[in-house]
This record gives C-alpha cells, structure tokens and sequence, in this order.
C-alpha cells in the first residue's frame, strides 16, 4: 500500500511570522494597541489633556486649540501607521503560508483520490474483463491545479503602481522603520529642547505638518495594500471552492463507480448460484420461441412447463455464451450504460451459429434420442438455420434482459491497433475524428452543446461497441483536441480539417491499410451525427431540415478529405 504523505503538523498562523526580537516586539504592540482598553485609554487621555488645557494647569502650556496635543496626536499616528503596516506584512505572509500549505495539501488529496481512482480501475478490469465501469472524466482542475502555483500577495502587484506599492509596503512595514520614524520624533524634540535647531520650535508646527503629509501617504499605501491582500484572498478563496468541487467530483465518481462494482458482484454471485444461467437459459428460450413461431408457425411451451431436457439443453447453451462471445472479440458485463449497444455483423452473427450448433452435435451425438439436426451446419434445412441465426443475432438483447450487457472486450486482438503507430500518428488520428464533427458544426455557425455532446457519445458507443478493435481503441483513447480557437469561422477551420483528416487517412493507409475503408466510414459516421442532432431552418419546427445545405457540404468535405487515392 502507497504511503500516505505527510501532511503539516499545524495549520500555519500569524505567531509563524513573528521571528526574532522585532517581529516579537511588533506582536506585542499590535495587541496592546489594537484592543478597546487602549481606545478607552487614549480617549480618556485626550479627554483629560482638553479639560485641563481648558480650565486647569495646562492651560498655559497648552491652550486651546492644542497646538501640542495635536502635534503628539500627529506623532502617534504616524507611529500607527507603520505599526499597521507592519501588521499588515505579517498577515499577508501568513496567508501566503496558508495558501501554499492549503495547495499542498490539495495536490495530497488530488493524488491520493487519483490512487483510490487507479485501485479501483484495476478492480474493474478484474471484474469485468478489463472493461472499466467508469466512463467520466476526472474534474479539469485536477490537472490545472498542477500547474497553477499557489496564489501569493505579491503576485497580485502586477502593474507599475502595484510593484511601487508593493515595494513601500515591504521597506516601510518593518520595525526597523518604526524605530526610525519614532526616534526621528524623539530627536527633533531634544534638538528643539536644547535650541540646536530653531527652525521648527515647541510645539513643532512644521513637524506636526511632516507628520501629516506622511501619514497621508502612509494611508494611501495602507489601502492598496488592503485591496492587494482582498485579491489575493479572493483568488485563495476561488482555489478553495475548486478543490472542494474537484473532490466532492471525484468522490461521486469513486460512488458511482463502487455502485457499479456492487452491481457487477451481485451478477456474479447470481451466476455462481446459478441465478444467472437460468435467466439466460429462459431468455434464449423465449427467443427461440420468437423464431420457431416465425419460422415454422409452431408455439412452444413456456419455459416453466418446457421438459427438462430441453432446460438442460438450453442451461448447457447459457453458459458456453460467455465463450462464445469471446470469439467474436466481445464479453458480457452488468449493465452499466443500455445506448451503449452492440450489434454483430453478419460474419459475426453466422459464427456464433455455427460454434453453438457444433458444440449442441457434440453434446447430444451420444444421446439415446436420434435427432434430425445432428448434422453439419451446411447440412441444416433453411428454416432451422434462419431459426439459429436469428438466437444468435438476439444475444445482446436477451443478454439485457437478464440485467447484463455485450460489450466489445478491449484486450481483444485481431487488427491494428495503438501499438502499431507512434505517439503523434495515434494523437492525428484523434484530431481527425474530431475534426470531422466539429466542421460539420461549425458550417452553420458555431458547435453548440448538444452536437458536442452528440459527437462525444458517438466516440464513447464506439469504444465499446465498434466491431473493428483499431477504431474501438482509436475512439476510446481520444483527448478530444478539436484544434478550435476562440472565434474561429468555418472558412478558418476547413483547411486545417482537411489537412487533418487527409494526413489521418495516409497514416492508416501506410501502417494499416485493411483499416482504411472502416476508419473513413467512422469519420463520415461522426459528421453526419453531428449534422443530424439539430433540425434547422423552418418555423416552429414545420419545415426544418434534418440537413442543411451547408452541413451536406461540410459532410462532403470530409467524405473527400478521408479519400486516400
């Protein structure tokens, strides 16, 4: 079993940001500061400094207006303001921290469900014949998430404007900048004090105008960094939701797909008690009823009052199916999609015959009864033969309704398949596929949701269900790479169909030439679904064509760009 990856002790914090004696002291003051005591306090203190400058002994020190009050409320703010900004270049790390954790976390997650996603594939291929029961597709942001690196505050300064307030906030949100600003205070007043300097004496008028203007600057700069951190934040918040959407996504699948598994371990108990046999054995009696009615105009008995020879007899023919199947490159599964059908060709269809009633002539050649079918199948009367081919064009029906479903087996050989071409003729062939559905639509304006949807299920039914390995396997590995830019006109695309489809048709005609006429019959196939899942023109739907000239001429377009002459 995988390791799990370690994830981090504790969720990251603002204390992480507050190293060595700087950071400690900047904590320690932003909590004494940023309380309601404090603001008790300072209006308390401003309170007092009035009345007494008012009627008390600090009136002839400092009458109204305050001159020097407002000169130490100057003083203050602006050490506020660096405290602030120092504060704010704490928890903007700290979100930082959180983001890149909360994205380390994530891709954990991602890729622990992308094992439990592996695990379960390899239980449905066991189960099913390697057939997986899972047809969705994981969410896109998992693999956007792994290239898209964690949001970070600075990352939001992206403009000129940006970088300079980025670069304030960094140099000014430092303690060393409030040491500065503080002691610069601090020796202005003792320069004043001891009359060194006289250009700005007590109580400082052109100090309490410096102050002023800079913590006017130091607002504005507070605020862009607000707006900077409010970004950042909201691009955390939106890989937030995604990663839950992704994993709540992914954890519907892994339900969907151990429902399927349930199901399929349900059958298979079924059949290891017999359940199973039974059911196909009275579905291949009811329609070899079907056939006997419409062949020699007899009804049989019910399957209920049957003899028990021929229940034995039908029972035996239950279960050589799975058997038989498999000659024709196919296994029977739960059913886990009913559009998802199978039809046999004809060759199919008469080998199907031909191996039951061999194998009934080698199961009754030793009975005591002699009966006058125990002969070649060349030898069979007509009506007997129609009667046995008709059964076996009907297995995947009967098949449906005993609750399974005939699925073209993706192991099986016969045919080219992926291995016989490279990586880059392979991914042209899927361009090819999609190019022919995607022109068709956009020959009347642009590809809407439902033609998409029509194309991507015709490419889905083939995987599963298409008689040719080669186009079985084609169908399920593509990418669904259309090629298709914001905006592109159908005039734009044609050239690069054509050219696509073109270079598709000579790859198979070079590596698997016996696979060309079925490969241009699937891309006329896909173009001409694509062209009949709207009806356009008309009003009200009277008089709507199922084709429209100009998807006609896009199916013609692709009909001659499959030609490989």
């Amino acid at each position: 079993m995988p390791r799990l990856p370690r994830l981090p002790r504790r969720p990251a914090t603002t204390a992480d940001e507050q190293v060595g004696f700087n950071g400690a002291f900047a904590a320690a003051l932003t909590r004494a500061i940023g309380s309601m005591p404090a603001l008790y306090v300072v209006l308390a203190l401003v309170a007092g400094w009035m009345a007494l400058a008012t009627w008390g002994p600090l009136r002839a020190v400092d009458p109204y207006p305050f001159a020097f009050l407002l000169f130490l409320d100057n003083v203050v703010q602006l050490v506020l303001c660096l405290v602030i900004l120092v504060g704010q270049r704490v928890l903007g790390g700290a979100a930082d921290r959180r983001s890149v954790q909360t994205y380390e976390n994530a891709e954990a997650v991602f890729e622990q469900i992308a094992d439990l996603q592996r695990h379960l594939d390899e239980h449905d291929r066991t189960l099913s014949r390697g057939v997986s029961l899972l047809e969705s597709s994981p969410h896109p942001w998992i693999q956007q998430h792994r290239v898209q690196r964690p949001p970070q505050a600075l990352d939001q300064a992206v403009s000129v404007n940006g970088r300079i307030a980025a670069w304030l906030t960094q140099r000014l949100g430092s303690m060393w900048a409030f040491y500065l600003a503080a002691g610069t205070q601090v020796v202005w007043m003792g320069l004043a004090a001891l009359g060194v300097q006289r250009l700005d004496p007590y109580p400082f008028p052109f100090m309490t105008f410096l102050s002023t203007l800079v913590q006017l600057v130091f607002m504005i700069v507070i605020m862009v960094g607000q707006g900077v951190l409010g970004q950042a934040g909201d691009r955390r918040s939106e890989q937030t939701y995604l990663n839950g959407e992704a994993i709540l996504h992914e954890c519907r699948r892994m339900k969907a797909r151990l429902e399927a598994q349930d199901r399929l371990i349900e059958d298979l108990s079924r059949y290891t008690r017999g359940e199973l046999i039974e059911d196909l054995a009275r579905a291949i009696h009811d329609v070899d009823g079907q056939a006997q009615r419409a062949v020699h105009a007899w009804v049989p008995p019910r399957w209920d009052q049957a003899p028990e020879e021929h229940k034995a007899v039908t029972r035996a023919q239950a279960r050589q199916l799975g058997e038989h199947l498999a000659l024709v490159g196919c296994v029977m599964v739960p059913a886990f999609d009913p559009a998802l059908t199978v039809a046999f060709a004809d060759d199919e269809v008469l080998l199907l015959a031909q191996r039951e009633h061999d194998r009934w002539r080698t199961e009754q050649a030793s009975g005591e009864v002699a009966d006058p079918h125990l002969v070649a199948w060349d030898d069979l009367p007509e009506p007997v033969r129609a009667r046995k081919l008709h059964v076996a064009r009907s297995i995947p029906g009967l098949v449906a309704s005993v609750g399974m479903q005939v699925v073209r087996d993706g192991r099986a050989r016969g045919g080219a398949g992926e291995e016989d071409f490279t990586a880059e003729e392979w991914a042209t062939l899927q361009r090819a596929m999609m190019a022919s559905g995607i022109l068709v639509g956009l020959s009347v304006g642009g590809v809407d949701s439902d033609e998409m949807f029509a194309l991507v299920k015709t490419l889905r039914e083939a995987s599963v269900a298409h008689p040719r390995r080669f186009i079985r396997e084609v169908a399920a590995s593509s990418a669904f790479d259309t090629g298709l830019r914001p905006g592109v006109k159908y005039s734009e695309y044609l050239p690069y169909a054509e050219k696509t489809i073109r270079s598709a048709a000579a790859i198979v005609a070079a590596t698997a030439p016996a696979e060309l006429p079925d490969f241009r019959e699937f891309l006329v196939e896909i173009a001409t679904v694509v062209a009949e899942v709207n009806q356009e023109g008309g009003f009200l739907g009277v008089g709507a064509q199922r084709r429209t000239p100009k998807e006609v001429a896009a199916m013609d377009a692709v009909r001659l760009a499959a030609r490989h002459d």
